[in-house]
């Protein structure tokens, strides 16, 4: 059986319904309010309606008003459990977040190759109107510590945790890969804990952030994009020269087409088997393997 059958039978299982899914551990971020939050909201609601744009045929969440932000954490079979863990940031252009499709369908994939996957659910819409996508680098930064953390008693190892951001989602995965300042004042022990995440894959989204520092310091990246997805194109290539030229460990896969917004759903276009491709990689870097055998950072 091929990964992309195995990752259809997945995407089935998860739209029969929450029944079928293992429920999740599920953390608050930040033990009270988050920093600079001072943003009255409605009660958090998944906004797509009856006429809502389908992705591969299907519906998609479109989480909004998060004011809570939290990471939900799905463990994989303990016979397979491979001590490595992903944060995943969904993307939405910092209004909405795409759930499922960028969310707990990532985490059922990792699950099924024995990764530990961390569903980030960042405060939407953004709060500073001239910097949207600072709350989400702030929890995404907190998620890596708080998993870092309490990486013994999550079963994992504190030093394979990586962070991997869909279009928007790709703000904290950037700042925290490529960022060396915490981007909050700490609130407790956690964020005593490093940020950094061990890899990090930004998925069809790109550019460098505000205050990067790439050097050979880096976590090793993953990144894929389409030739047709607009401008990001441009903006994936120029991350990856500077990670080039600093000597980091770089995978980088151009499709020529398929647009933007795909997440793992199978369609026919070649772009939708990036996961083995992923995989193939997490893989040549050790990190599929015994957590005793992976190499240190």
């Amino acid at each position: 059986m091929t990964s992309r059958i195995v990752l259809a039978s997945l995407l089935v299982a998860l739209s029969a319904g929450p029944a079928h899914a293992a429920e999740p551990l599920v953390w608050d971020l930040w033990p009270g309010q988050p920093p600079g939050d001072d943003v009255a909201l409605g009660p958090e609601r998944d906004r797509t309606g009856p006429e809502g744009r389908l992705v591969a045929g299907r519906r998609v969440i479109r989480l909004t008003d998060v004011s809570v932000p939290n990471v939900a954490i799905y463990k994989p079979e303990a016979s397979i459990d491979t001590g490595t863990a992903v944060v995943i940031a969904p993307g939405g252009g910092h209004t909405i977040l795409a759930y499922d499709l960028e969310g707990t369908e990532v985490a059922a994939w990792l699950k099924s190759i024995g990764v530990t996957g961390v569903v980030l659910k960042y405060r939407v819409p953004g709060r500073d109107p001239n910097k949207r996508w600072l709350a989400s680098v702030q929890d995404g930064q907190r998620a890596i510590s708080l998993i870092r953390g309490r990486a013994k008693q999550l079963g994992v190892a504190p030093d394979r945790i990586g962070i991997m951001g869909f279009s928007a989602g790709g703000s904290p995965t950037r700042y925290s890969a490529l960022v060396k300042a915490r981007l909050y004042d700490p609130v407790d022990e956690y964020d005593r804990v490093p940020f950094r995440p061990d890899f990090a894959a930004p998925i069809y989204s790109g550019g460098i952030p505000e205050g990067a520092t790439i050097d050979g310091t880096c976590p090793p990246f993953f990144m894929v994009i389409t030739h047709d997805d607009r401008e990001r194109s441009l903006d994936v290539a120029e991350l990856y020269i500077a990670l080039k030229k600093a000597g980091v460990s770089t995978e980088l896969h151009i499709y020529e087409s398929g647009g933007h917004g795909y997440g793992l759903r199978p369609t026919d276009l070649p772009v939708t088997s990036w996961p083995d491709r992923m995989e193939d990689w997490m893989r040549r870097l050790g990190l599929l393997g015994p957590a005793e055998a992976a190499p240190q950072p």
